[in-house]
């Protein structure tokens, strides 16, 4: 039977997704917990003290958005040796960065939604309504955070510049991806590192009811469909394009990769997720017990790989 571990789980944060971090980091530590590990929860607001952190310990940190998936906390991490899971601080940055891996998906021969970024903070007029001219309908989201926060759909040119004061309003001067709005259908497709190199968890598909998967949609909402792809074909497509959009990237551990449809049936990479929801309502843990993998298993397996980096040849 293999050691118990040390396992501090780093949770909340400055983002506007802590209390959905929180929520995760209670469900890891309490299946760590029943396998075993001793296991301890460091909530923060803000920065990571790194002397909360116990001597020997394993980092599962679960800090969404900015700060903990940024890069900012794995770098402190990394410069202080403390081993934890999930990818490093440069593959980290690179997938917060959504314009930064759109181009670097798009280097890799992979497929994205056409789009450009601004900055909130800049004044906006003629010159966007030029660049985004005959293009509609749109979606706009900001360029560094994650879970469909401050998420906008809009028709075409004149609705992104009415929907500006209000964004910047509510988010400030930081930049902003407006792309175009892909017809769907919306697919999401978890991938795990084991032994073996990088493993595709069976893909889900998704349909809100309200039209959009947006972060009501996931966390608050009770209709939103998301079940297996069941077509063995789609889902051998889905699982390469997941796959090689994690290896571009240089992803590790796990990371959960969103794919839509676009409107000649073709699929394109919206996003990479290198920190994933550990929630009931979360899409990793689904796609993990579509696979036969229960949450206890997944979140050793991952503080496992962890720990054996750390570990002597």
């Amino acid at each position: 039977m293999s050691e118990p571990l040390r396992v501090d789980v780093v949770m909340g944060g400055p983002g506007r997704e802590a209390a959905v971090s929180r929520r995760s980091g209670v469900a890891i530590a309490r299946a760590l917990a029943a396998r075993g590990h001793d296991v301890t929860t460091i909530d923060i607001a803000a920065a990571l003290d790194v002397r909360q952190l116990r001597p020997g310990s394993i980092v599962f940190n679960i800090v969404h958005g900015t700060y903990g998936e940024d890069g900012t906390l794995q770098r402190l991490l990394e410069q202080h040796g403390v081993p934890f899971v999930g990818s490093d601080s440069a593959a980290s940055a690179l997938c917060m960065d959504k314009a930064a891996s759109k181009r670097r998906l798009q280097e890799a021969g992979l497929r994205v939604p056409w789009g450009i970024v601004i900055d909130l903070g800049a004044a906006a007029g003629e010159d966007l309504a030029e660049r985004l001219a005959g293009r509609g309908p749109l979606i706009m989201k900001p360029a560094d955070d994650g879970s469909s926060v401050g998420l906008r759909l809009v028709e075409g040119a004149c609705e992104a510049l009415g929907a500006l004061p209000a964004l910047r309003a509510e988010f400030g001067p930081r930049r902003y991806l407006i792309e175009e709005r892909l017809p769907g259908p919306e697919y999401t497709v978890a991938v795990i590192d084991d032994d073996r190199g990088p493993r595709a968890l069976p893909p889900l598909f998704i349909r809100p009811a309200g039209g959009v998967f947006d972060y009501d949609a996931k966390y608050h909402r009770h209709d939103t469909i998301e079940a297996p792809v069941e077509e063995a074909a789609l889902a051998r497509r889905l699982s390469a394009l997941a796959l090689a959009a994690y290896r571009a990237c240089g992803c590790r551990d796990l990371a959960r990769i969103d794919i839509m449809a676009a409107a000649d049936g073709e699929l394109a990479v919206l996003e990479l997720n290198t920190l994933p929801g550990f929630t009931d309502a979360s899409l990793t843990p689904k796609a993990a017990a579509a696979a036969g993998i229960s949450f206890a298993d997944l979140v050793e397996h991952l503080v496992r790989r962890a720990a054996a980096r750390t570990a002597p040849p």
